[in-house]
């Protein structure tokens, strides 16, 4: 991957610069709720299995 060097950055105008941070913090926070999200989906999932293993029948004579 390539860097930006500081020479470069400068030689943006500031608006320019400005965009670039703004689209760098949109980014990050797009793949940062994706990844939020994948996480909240595995341990649903999870949750979820325990929960049907609370539903069996032979917990249900246990309980009784």
């Amino acid at each position: 991957m390539r860097s930006i060097t500081v020479t470069e950055w400068q030689s943006l105008p500031e608006q320019a610069q400005q965009e670039l941070l703004d689209f760098f913090y949109f980014l990050k926070q797009k793949y940062n709720q994706h990844q939020d999200a994948q996480e909240t989906q595995a341990f649903s999932n999870h949750s979820a299995q325990q929960v049907s293993d609370w539903l069996l029948p032979e917990e249900d004579e246990v309980w009784k």
